[in-house]
């Protein structure tokens, strides 16, 4: 009998704990307006990132020193396309409507970019002077190339007064 009460108990104290369990919440994606943020914020970091190893290889920087940001660019070359998701395209930014329509077109030019990168770093890593420079300049091309074919001009400023 007590068995009995101690095993009905525990299936009552099971229940009840069962019951107040909550499921684990989903994942939850982000939103279209978040992939456009990010997008912005990277295309941000990039061009400070470029900037920044543009002008340190040019004031005598040791190239080694400059794989650390040159990979972080890299990085941001292959992550860069899977911001431009379909659910993207009616979130207001600067990216014209041929990102979604040719999406061949960008996908070259965004293996471009990444593979121009990926140079940058292995330059950097070799302390190679000449190749460093030659994928500084090729990734900057690959940039001017996509943000000519893919991004409209920014807002002119508004006028004083």
């Amino acid at each position: 009998m007590i068995a009995a009460r101690i095993v009905i108990a525990g299936a009552l104290m099971v229940t009840g704990w069962a019951a107040m369990a909550k499921p684990a919440a989903a994942p939850t994606q982000p939103s279209p307006q978040d992939l456009v943020l990010a997008r912005q914020a990277g295309m941000t970091m990039a061009a400070s990132t470029l900037n920044l190893l543009r002008g340190a290889s040019t004031n005598g920087t040791p190239l080694k020193n400059l794989a650390f940001p040159a990979s972080g660019l890299a990085k941001w070359a292959d992550a860069a396309p899977a911001l431009f998701a379909e659910s993207t395209r009616g979130v207001p930014s600067r990216a014209l409507p041929a990102v979604w329509t040719n999406k061949a077109d960008f996908a070259i030019k965004a293996k471009a970019f990444s593979d121009s990168t990926k140079a940058l770093v292995a330059a950097a890593r070799a302390d190679d002077k000449a190749a460093f420079d030659a994928a500084l300049a090729s990734t900057a091309a690959s940039c001017k190339g996509c943000h000519d074919s893919y991004q409209a001009p920014p807002a002119p400023p508004a006028k004083a007064g």
